[in-house]
C-alpha cells in the first residue's frame, strides 16, 4: 500500500512538472503573439504557479522527481525544477542543473536564465558571481542574464568576461552591461559593433545608447541601408535624420518589420503617408498598422482574416485556375476558405484614412508623436501600459525612455505581469518628478535636446 502511495505521488508530481512545462511553452509563446494582450498571461502565470506550488510543498518525493525530470526532462520541466529548487534554498541541486548545460542548446539556455531570474535568492548572489567567474562556457549567458535582470553591481566581472571572448554568449554579456554598467564599459562594448553577429551588434549598440554613447547612431545610420538591427537601434534612439533613411529604405523597397516599427516609434508625420500605402502590402501591412497605431494611438482593430498555407500544386485544376486568376483561395465542405479569423490592428487603407481625415486638427508637424500625444516620457509609458502593444514595441518604448530621458527604474518584459505592473508605477512616479524637465515633441538623448 505505501508503495502504490509513493507511486501514486511521484506521478503526480511528474503530471504537475509537465503541465509547468506546457504552461511556460504557452507563455514564452503568448509573450511574442500580437493577438494576446500582455495583461492576459497573467492566467497563465497563475497556473503556471499552482504547480510550483504543489511541487515545493512536496517535499523530498518531489524534490527527487524534480531532480530525475531536470536531467531527463524537456527545458520547460528543467526551469520548474530550477524554482523548486531555488524555493526550497537548494543550491546544490540547482548549480548542479546549470553544470549540466549544454552551452549551444539556446532553449534550455533560455529556461534555465528566466527561471533564476525570476526565482534566485538573494543569499545566492555571492555564490552565483563566484560560479560566473569560472571556466563554464554553459553558464555565461545564464548568469549575464541574471546579473543584468537583478541589476546585480558586477560591472567588472562582465567587462573581463568580455575580454576573454567567449564562444557564447557574447550578446548576453553587452545585454547585462547595458543595465549594470558605467562610462567605463565603453570601451568593452564599442569593438562589439563590428561583429559578424547581428544579434552581438544590437545588444552592443543598446548598450552603449543605454550608458550614454551616441557613436552608434552614426555606424547604425549606414547599416540601416541593409542590416535589421540598426533599424531598430534608429527607432530607439535616432534623430529626424535618421526617419530619411528608414524612408529611403521603404522606398527602395528592402524594407522589413524593423524599419517599419522604428518609423512608428520615431513618431514623425512625413512617414504616415508611406505607413499607410504599406497597408496594401502582404508581408508589411500587419507592422505598418502597428506603427500607425502607435503614432496616432487611434487603436484602430478589427477581425482579420488569415489564410493557411497551402501548396498551389496540390490544388485541383478548377482551385488551381480560380487562384491562378483572382487569388480565389481554396476551400472547405462548408464553403469558406481554409484559415482562421484573427484580431489585430486594422489594415484596410480606407478605414485609416478615414479617421486621419476626422483627427487630423489634433496633430502638427512641429512635434513626433507617440500613442497619439507629442512624444515624450508620458507617450512611452503609454505605450508600455497599453494591453495592445506587442512585444517588440514595450521592449524598445523602455529602451527608450532610459536612453532618451535618463530613466533608472529597473524593467523588464519578460517579468510576470503583477511585477511589471508594480514597476510600471514606479515609473509613473518617475515621471511626475521630472514632469518640467522634458519638452514633450522634441528630440532627446541623454536628457538632453539631440542634436
Amino acid at each position: 500500500m505505501a508503495t502504490s502511495v509513493r507511486q501514486f505521488n511521484v506521478e503526480l508530481y511528474r503530471e504537475h512538472l509537465e503541465e509547468a512545462s506546457s504552461l511556460y511553452d504557452l507563455r514564452l509563446a503568448y509573450l511574442h503573439d500580437p493577438e494576446i494582450n500582455w495583461p492576459d498571461l497573467a492566467d497563465w502565470e497563475e497556473r503556471f504557479e499552482a504547480h510550483i506550488d504543489a511541487l515545493v510543498v512536496g517535499g523530498e518525493l518531489a524534490l527527487d522527481v524534480c531532480r530525475q525530470q531536470a536531467a531527463n526532462g524537456d527545458a520547460g520541466e528543467m526551469q520548474a525544477a530550477l524554482r523548486v529548487f531555488c524555493r526550497q534554498d537548494r543550491k546544490d541541486d540547482a548549480f548542479s542543473v546549470l553544470g549540466a548545460l549544454d552551452p549551444a542548446d539556446e532553449e534550455s539556455v533560455r529556461a534555465a536564465a528566466q527561471a533564476l531570474c525570476h526565482e534566485t535568492p538573494a543569499t545566492w548572489r555571492d555564490d552565483l558571481l563566484h560560479l560566473f567567474q569560472g571556466d563554464q562556457p554553459q553558464l555565461t549567458a545564464v548568469l549575464a542574464r541574471v546579473i543584468g535582470s537583478r541589476r546585480f553591481p558586477s560591472e567588472e566581472l562582465l567587462k573581463s568576461k568580455l575580454a576573454a571572448q567567449p564562444s557564447f554568449g557574447v550578446a548576453d554579456l553587452a545585454w547585462a552591461l547595458g543595465r549594470v554598467g558605467g562610462r567605463g564599459s565603453l570601451p568593452s562594448l564599442q569593438p562589439l559593433l563590428d561583429s559578424d553577429d547581428d544579434r552581438v551588434c544590437e545588444a552592443a549598440a543598446i548598450a552603449l545608447l543605454r550608458l550614454g554613447d551616441d557613436a552608434p547612431l552614426e555606424q547604425a545610420m549606414v547599416a540601416a541601408q541593409t542590416q535589421s538591427w540598426a533599424r531598430r537601434v534608429l527607432g530607439i534612439a535616432g534623430s529626424s535624420r535618421a526617419v530619411r533613411v528608414l524612408l529611403d529604405v521603404l522606398k527602395a523597397q528592402d524594407g522589413d518589420e524593423a524599419a517599419v516599427f522604428a518609423l512608428g516609434q520615431l513618431g514623425d508625420l512625413t512617414a504616415v503617408a508611406p505607413l499607410l500605402n504599406l497597408l496594401d502590402d502582404d508581408n508589411l501591412s500587419e507592422p505598418a498598422a502597428v506603427a500607425l497605431n502607435t503614432i496616432t494611438g487611434a487603436g484602430l482593430f478589427a477581425e482579420v482574416f488569415v489564410p493557411d498555407e497551402f501548396d498551389p500544386d496540390e490544388l485541383s485544376d478548377d482551385e488551381r485556375a480560380a487562384y491562378e486568376r483572382d487569388g480565389t483561395l481554396p476551400t472547405r465542405g462548408d464553403g469558406e476558405p481554409h484559415g482562421n479569423w484573427e484580431h489585430g490592428p486594422l489594415r484596410d487603407g480606407a478605414g485609416w484614412r478615414a479617421w486621419l481625415e476626422a483627427h487630423k486638427h489634433r496633430f502638427s508637424r512641429e512635434h513626433r508623436w507617440r500613442m497619439g500625444q507629442p512624444y515624450g516620457p508620458s507617450g512611452l509609458l503609454e505605450s508600455l501600459r497599453c494591453e495592445t502593444s506587442p512585444y517588440e514595441l514595450r521592449t524598445a518604448a523602455y529602451d527608450e525612455l532610459v536612453v532618451r530621458y535618463g530613466l533608472d527604474v529597473p524593467f523588464e518584459v519578460e517579468l510576470r505581469v503583477h511585477q511589471q505592473l508594480r514597476f510600471l508605477d514606479k515609473i509613473e512616479s518617475w515621471l511626475a518628478a521630472q514632469s518640467s524637465t522634458f519638452a514633450n515633441g522634441g528630440w532627446y538623448f541623454g536628457g538632453r535636446i539631440q542634436g
